[in-house]
């Protein structure tokens, strides 16, 4: 059984830029980048546990997935060969499925370092996306089950070889699917993204017609796809803004138009207020308004009344108020 990559929607494809790792003559080449045999595969993890600052989701994870050791060559054929003979098998009984799935999953999570190489890749392009590193690890690792499933270790290839060219068409497609709340088709958001990098590898500015014969494109086609990238670039209001202890987004940093003025919202209470009658009124603004409250028998001396008026007075309007006013500060008592 040749282990290549099908063309399926829901995984990476030969036509979207995947790269066939066993030549025509049974040779096995590597995509460039990719990890060889002895390569940084073997040197992304160590059995020693790193020192991970922050207390976000990505330094847990990443803390986590450090304390798993890696699988040695002898123990990745092993492994390989276990999930092949039960996903090869038309009738798995109940005990290769176990032993199946057990193998499938040391190598999922012996691997998961592998992923988070890759996802560091992209790690500048998904500032302006609606996506956290979280989510490219989550989409790099089930482009390493695939790449796990369809692995052959007769091939003579190492399966961080095979499997970096799934990981990497997985984190591509979920920054495409999901990355901006505006879908852009991937054949203009690849064109747009390799002018932008033409353009910041070049000392000089380059015009559209440069760029198009440069990257072999049509100066329409470009110039569309530069036109759909910057109008649909969208950005979250909850992103955060400066460090994780700050905690600030942006949204608190943006100033509002129409800045309501603090008596607004008690704009609804001064309308009760101003339906009393003018004794009540003034009753009240003696009692309890301005910085000095009266007591009822300064009260009484300002008005020319006596002290139990005041009291009396004080206490209709304020049970007055509390008649018009509990059905508005407490719903449930209607």
């Amino acid at each position: 059984m040749v282990s290549k990559p099908v063309n399926d929607q829901s995984y990476p494809s030969q036509n979207s830029g995947l790269r066939v790792l066993a030549s025509p003559s049974g040779e096995c080449t590597s995509p460039p980048n990719t990890l060889d045999d002895h390569g940084p595969a073997r040197s992304l993890g160590t059995h020693q546990e790193p020192h991970f600052r922050g207390g976000d989701g990505v330094s847990d994870y990443l803390r986590l997935m450090a304390r798993i050791p890696l699988l040695t060559p002898a123990e990745e054929l092993h492994h390989a060969g276990i999930v092949q003979d039960w996903l090869n098998h038309p009738d798995p009984p109940p005990s290769l499925r176990r032993r199946g799935t057990r193998a499938r999953n040391r190598m999922v999570t012996a691997n998961l370092r592998l992923v988070v190489m890759v996802c560091r890749r992209y790690r500048g392009r998904i500032s302006n996306l609606q996506l956290e590193m979280l989510d490219l690890y989550q989409a790099g690792n089930l482009g390493l089950m695939r790449a796990i499933e369809l692995f052959d270790p007769s091939r003579g290839y190492r399966l961080s070889t095979y499997a970096f060219s799934w990981i990497q068409q997985a984190v591509q497609r979920c920054m495409s699917a999901t990355g901006n709340g505006i879908h852009i088709p991937t054949a203009l958001r690849t064109i747009a993204y390799r002018a932008q990098r033409l353009e910041a590898c070049t000392a000089q500015r380059l015009t559209i017609d440069a760029m198009a014969d440069l990257l072999g494109e049509k100066e329409k086609r470009l110039q569309t796809a530069l036109t759909v990238v910057r109008q649909c670039s969208t950005t979250s209001l909850d992103k955060p803004i400066g460090t994780l202890e700050e905690s600030t987004t942006l949204i608190e940093l943006i100033q509002a138009e129409h800045m309501n003025d603090p008596e607004d919202d008690y704009r609804w209470l001064h309308e009760h207020l101003e339906a009393l009658d003018p004794k009540q009124r003034q009753v009240l603004e003696l009692r309890y308004g301005g910085d000095e409250h009266c007591s009822s028998a300064k009260a009484a001396l300002v008005m020319g009344v006596t002290k139990s008026y005041i009291q009396s007075v004080e206490r209709r309007t304020l049970q007055t108020l509390r008649h018009r006013l509990g059905p508005i500060l407490d719903p449930t008592q209607g």
